[in-house]
């Protein structure tokens, strides 16, 4: 959709001769009525810039031509701070370089550990399961033993 903006000496400016058309005839509210699009169907910069642009025109009055000048930084640096600023770009392109290598190896050095200690977890666990099995034996043969010992308690204390 094309909302008639024209780039004039670095700023664009609304040229849809609606806006002056609908300038001279604003509704209640004080924006001009324009029939060819929505006003919220304009992002909100195009927005803000239509309705600023119509009052303006409804005053007789002519936008304000805006002219960007882009900064050239580099031009304006001496020799000695092109000089400044690339070391300061090498020293910290080693820092960021010695700082990767360094998360590398310390991620490098938590999975070993993190290896090690699920290693020694899963032994713990086979331990575990080893003693429990040992607690079934030893808790059977003590049924066991209860058993003999009960009839022999029995006799002995009868025979006393």
């Amino acid at each position: 959709m094309d909302y008639g903006f024209v780039p004039q000496g670095g700023s664009a400016i609304y040229m849809d001769p609606s806006v002056i058309r609908n300038a001279a005839n604003p509704t209640p509210d004080g924006f001009p009525l324009d029939t060819n699009f929505e006003i919220a169907d304009l992002p909100v910069k195009l927005e803000l810039r239509y309705a600023i642009e119509s009052k303006r025109a409804a005053n007789g009055l002519e936008c304000p031509k805006t002219e960007y000048k882009p900064m050239n930084k580099k031009n304006d640096l001496t020799e000695d701070e092109m000089n400044r600023r690339k070391v300061r770009r090498m020293r910290n392109k080693i820092a960021a370089s010695k700082c990767r290598m360094k998360r590398k190896q310390h991620v490098n050095e938590l999975m070993t550990a993190s290896e090690e200690l699920e290693s020694a977890n899963s032994q713990l666990e086979s331990d575990i399961a080893c003693l429990h099995a040992e607690i079934s034996q030893l808790e059977q043969m003590l049924q066991g033993h209860k058993c003999i010992a009960h009839g022999k308690l029995g006799e002995d204390r009868g025979q006393a």
